[in-house]
């Protein structure tokens, strides 16, 4: 029973596990075509199966996906706690991209519901995402909407840079359509900044396109701006005109139209031109801009017609509401210096914790880097006394190596010349009992640095009873005067040879060559003279050159002494 308990709780997770890697399939494949066909996206989500969004990731991708769709069909969301909950879920995750959309649709329902400050508070969250996303395109609608609220606010310096973002990330997306809203609202920003030369020329730069491609209500956009601008700059004529070209056969009735065409009346003397605004305007107006709009050419046509008296009263009309709107354009900065406070403040624990970051991560690497050159110098400090050391040892056995030479060297001319002269023999034990007694602790260091070459503590003491014996031989003169003592004696007054033929060198120069008369190598004379083995075979060299001048006999006989080694 216990068995096909289990059993069966295994086949459900698999059928469950089947089910959740479905339904992501699913969102992923509606976020493909979200953005050209929001109308089906939106009925599969509306259809989706609720008890899969008990899974927090698919209700979490659900809900943004359902908040984009109904953002592309004009259905204003104005609830913002939903997509609240979608941010602080994917705040916990590595998904920048969804993040970034959590914000920037949070926003797009404050800003329906007219929470102007916390919208822009969102979107700038999430303008702080964009460069770790590579969507050229939500990177457009993002900064096409911080432009229209910075407009709002009537901060065109800010509202044009946005718009400049927005068209550079259409271009990047390649958002035809796009570009050109976006180029309108560049011009309309221009507008509002009194640049009306620019905003023209915007304005039919995007007017053209539109017409050539049957965009008709982009084209009834940029017609509008353009009417609205040729009345700002007493040039009402260029706008009946476009109502009367190819361009204004695009256009349907509007308020623009109908203004235009009361306008035309008048101008052609017709007195009825202010019922054409009676009859047909005022029904079609919806906000405070359309009203005072509508009440400017009642006062243009009265004035034209010569009705001054009416012409009057509609002019304290548009006084009152302009002094309603003056009112409303004073309050709105102080909606975006309170936005700028939330802005920089964010900004502000932003560069706070990147700092703190920066200056753990500092430490961290000072420390380690101090830690590791440590240990590279300590190992270095090694290396070089083992090196030292164990150039110590070889010359120690060089050294010795050359005695017992010295001593095989004499037994075998004993044992050719048979029996040795008593004063010969006196010599040569004289000279091996020298020798002896100078390498007695080398030798003695030698052997037990091979009986204890595993151990590096006895090397090192080794090493540095080498050194100091060594060292000590190279300082005592009197053994040297007794080297060239010796070396004179039985080597044919060598040494005294040399001073009287070679006068004119110093005195390390006669060291060099008694040792070098004695037998000893290279390696033992710089250790014993404290000078480098390459100045040695330098100095050996000029020697022979200054010999070569001299007489043949002494010439021989001082290569000789001097050549053995």
């Amino acid at each position: 029973m216990r068995k096909l308990i289990t059993i069966l709780i295994l086949t459900l997770t698999a059928i469950s596990c089947g089910k959740i890697k479905d339904a992501h399939n699913t969102l992923n494949d509606i976020e493909t075509f979200i953005n050209e066909r929001p109308d089906s996206a939106l009925t599969i989500l509306d259809s989706f199966d609720t008890s899969l969004l008990e899974n927090k990731s698919i209700w979490a991708h659900h809900s943004l996906l359902h908040a984009q769709a109904k953002d592309k069909c004009y259905i204003d969301e104005t609830d913002d706690s939903l997509m609240t909950q979608v941010v602080n879920y994917y705040e916990g995750k590595r998904d920048k991209e969804k993040l970034f959309k959590a914000y920037y649709y949070l926003g797009r329902i404050q800003h329906n519901a007219g929470n102007y400050t916390e919208s822009m508070l969102s979107y700038t969250r999430a303008e702080q995402l964009t460069n770790e996303i590579e969507d050229d395109f939500s990177k457009g609608l993002l900064y096409a909407q911080l432009g229209m609220l910075h407009l709002e606010y009537y901060d065109y310096d800010r509202s044009l840079e946005a718009y400049t973002y927005a068209l550079g990330n259409y271009i990047l997306s390649n958002k035809v359509t796009h570009q050109y809203y976006t180029k309108l609202n560049i011009g309309h920003v221009y507008h509002e900044q009194k640049l009306y030369s620019q905003a023209e020329e915007m304005y039919k730069h995007v007017l053209e396109w539109a017409y050539d491609n049957n965009i008709d209500y982009l084209c009834v956009e940029a017609i509008e701006f353009l009417i609205t601008l040729y009345d700002e700059t007493d040039r009402t004529q260029l706008g009946i005109e476009l109502l009367n070209s190819k361009y204004g056969a695009r256009c349907p009735e509007s308020l623009y139209t109908i203004r235009a065409k009361a306008y035309e009346a008048a101008l052609l003397g017709n007195k009825q031109a202010n019922e054409i605004i009676e009859n047909n305007a005022w029904m079609l107006s919806k906000t405070i801009t359309d009203t005072i709009n509508n009440y400017y050419y009642q006062y243009r046509i009265h004035k034209l017609l010569g009705n001054y008296k009416e012409a009057s009263v509609i002019y304290e009309n548009i006084y009152h509401i302009q002094d309603t709107l003056t009112v409303a354009a004073y309050k709105r900065p102080l909606l975006t210096t309170k936005n700028s406070y939330l802005q920089a403040e964010n900004d502000y624990m932003q560069l706070v914790l990147r700092s703190n970051r920066a200056i753990l991560a500092f430490i961290v690497f000072i420390t380690l880097s101090v830690i590791i050159g440590l240990c590279i110098l300590f190992k270095r400090r090694l290396d070089l006394k083992q090196t030292e050391i164990i150039r110590y040892v070889e010359i120690a056995k060089d050294m010795e190596h050359t005695l017992i030479s010295k001593t095989i060297e004499v037994e075998k001319i004993s044992k050719e010349m048979g029996v040795l002269d008593n004063e010969l023999r006196n010599s040569s034990n004289e000279i091996a009992s020298m020798m002896r007694k100078q390498y007695e602790l080398l030798n003695k260091l030698t052997n037990t640095y091979y009986e204890t070459h595993v151990c590096n503590k006895d090397k090192e003491a080794i090493y540095k009873q080498v050194s100091t014996e060594i060292k000590r031989l190279g300082s005592d003169h009197k053994a040297i005067q007794q080297l060239e003592a010796l070396v004179n004696r039985y080597q044919s007054n060598i040494m005294q040879v040399i001073r009287h033929n070679l006068p004119n060198m110093n005195d390390i120069d006669y060291v060099i060559l008694c040792y070098l008369c004695a037998g000893f190598s290279a390696k033992a004379i710089s250790i014993f003279t404290g000078v480098t083995t390459n100045y040695i075979y330098v100095k050996k060299s000029r020697i022979k050159v200054e010999v070569m001048k001299l007489s043949p006999e002494i010439r021989d006989l001082i290569l000789t002494a001097i050549c053995s080694q």
